[in-house]
């Protein structure tokens, strides 16, 4: 199944992404030898010495040149003074240098580290009151599912830029890493295989050196692709949307490689497992690319940035267990999987998952735009397609298709107040990425997956940040399907969800 992504929210939390940690490049040319002092010039005859010339000794300002930041972290970290800046399509882009510091080689070792630590908690207040408390956002919100008080998770994040090697660590605890980690979509998920709390865990390396442009990540890392992350602080609002929860992959595991081409294009590529697992369901491997364009304003930010991106694969198991009916037994040689007798009456049969039939097929469009400081505009598509069998064993497959848009904006009130505004539309038109979580029960059909469901969603943001290490941040949302999804009360259901959610996020930067 696919899955992915207001009430009083308390956060405070440490963040272990993909992030890559990067030490500046150094450059200071040496200060030029000054000039021997010419000779005095001889005594005419009959006359006083002339004074001897003064010697001059040139001057030369050395200036650092430009060099690419190794692995910039694909969730931005929130300036010093004013609220957080807002991350364009997640590229890694270029740090300027600092020619007034020390040279690297003065530094002590842990000064080539980056580090941040975070806590994240919330106060959600779902206007449906179901019951229980604890998972009556499930069906369509990734990480603020808790009524009341709650801590969605604290993070870790260290990182080493690669000069020419480095790497990456994130470490999250709380109840929102053991919901990312289970957010696979069939097989094994991480939760399962003890990864949970490892947010991401690559080694990176530049051939180049710091300033090469060509960065290899290999690893577990957080995806290329949407336009929201999985850290609260590092986008507009903070509940994360529709469209990232469910129709968006997560996190990848395999190799990464990144290359700037210019100064205004960025390209990426991928070869992973496929979605969100790190041990693999099946032989096949998923591969990706995006090219990501800017347009720069000439004061660090872009007045636009686009990316479009690829993600294709297979992403089913290629196994099947078969279990048989009574008085029949497991039979791996039978077409049906089952044959008379009373031996056991389940196995395992392989299957292929990696034939050109059983893909799925993702495709996303991000494109940003600051037209000016105080206001960041955000634009995400999605459209994805699988192939999925018919059948348990069946030979025949059929098209299961999502897609989805999210339109944003985020405007700075003052030093520590901004606004934000979110709008989407989601549709599933065959149940796929909703799952059995989404049973029409009023209608008596059990578990059945509802099909063509569409869900449009609003979200309004107000930001205060007291100081540079405190952010806090009330969601008031509404999202309505056309189906009655959302649980109501002990026992009903309905087809809108309000909720109001107060977030807090405590950050050391």
């Amino acid at each position: 199944m696919l899955r992915r992504r207001w009430c009083v929210q308390f956060t405070g939390r440490v963040s272990l992404g993909v992030v890559a940690l990067s030490s500046p490049a150094w450059a200071q040319a040496p200060a030029p030898a000054p000039a021997p002092a010419p000779a005095p010039a001889p005594a005419p005859p009959a006359a006083a010495p002339a004074p001897p010339a003064e010697p001059t000794q040139p001057t030369t300002t050395v200036e650092a040149p430009a060099s690419l930041e190794l692995n910039a972290p694909s969730e931005a970290t929130a300036p010093a003074a004013t609220l957080p800046e807002l991350p364009a399509p997640q590229v890694e882009q270029a740090a300027p240098i600092d020619a007034e510091a020390t040279p690297a080689a003065d530094e002590d070792w842990y000064d080539a580290f980056d580090v941040r630590v975070f806590a994240d908690a919330y106060y959600g207040l779902n206007y449906n009151f179901p019951k229980p408390q604890s998972g009556g956002n499930d069906v369509i919100r990734a990480y603020d599912s808790a009524n009341g008080f709650a801590l969605a998770w604290a993070g870790l994040d260290i990182s080493h830029a690669a000069e020419p090697v480095g790497g990456t660590l994130a470490l999250r605890f709380g109840p929102s890493a053991k919901r990312y980690g289970s957010s696979c979509f069939s097989g094994k998920c991480d939760a399962d295989y003890g990864l949970e709390n490892v947010k991401q865990a690559f080694a990176s390396w530049r051939p180049g050196g710091g300033t090469g442009p060509v960065t290899i990540d290999f690893g577990k890392f957080d995806t290329i692709y949407g336009a929201e992350v999985a850290d609260s602080q590092d986008n507009i609002n903070y509940t994360r949307g529709v469209l990232y929860w469910l129709g968006q992959p997560l996190f990848h595991t395999g190799l990464r490689v990144n290359a700037d081409i210019g100064q205004n294009l960025t390209l990426r590529a991928l070869a992973v497992n496929g979605w969100n697992n790190t041990v693999d369901n099946n032989a096949g491997k998923s591969f990706g690319l995006q090219a990501t364009v800017h347009a720069p304003r000439g004061d660090g930010h872009d007045w636009v940035a686009a990316s479009l991106g690829y993600l294709g694969g297979p992403e089913r198991d290629d196994y099947t267990v078969k279990t048989c009916a009574a008085g029949t037994q497991f039979d791996r040689l039978s077409p049906t999987g089952c044959s008379p007798g009373s031996g056991a009456a389940q196995g395992t049969i392989g299957q292929s998952s990696s034939n050109s039939k059983g893909l799925r097929h993702f495709v996303d469009l991000v494109v940003t735009a600051e037209p000016f400081e105080r206001l960041h505009l955000v634009l995400n598509a999605d459209f994805g397609d699988e192939q999925l069998r018919d059948g348990e064993l069946s030979t025949h497959f059929s098209a299961k298709q999502w897609w989805g848009a999210m339109l944003g904006a985020r405007y700075l009130l003052g030093q520590s107040f901004a606004i934000a505004g979110r709008g989407e539309y989601y549709r599933d038109r065959d149940g796929l990425t909703l799952g059995s979580v989404l049973t029409d029960r009023a209608a008596g059909t059990g578990s059945t997956p509802i099909p063509g469901t569409t869900i449009v969603s609003g979200t309004l943001t107000l930001d205060y940040l007291p100081t540079k290490n405190l952010m806090l941040r009330l969601d008031t949302r509404v999202d309505h399907a056309d189906h009655q999804i959302f649980p109501k009360g002990i026992r009903e259901l309905t087809g809108t969800l309000v909720s109001n959610t107060l977030g807090v996020v405590v950050s050391t930067n």
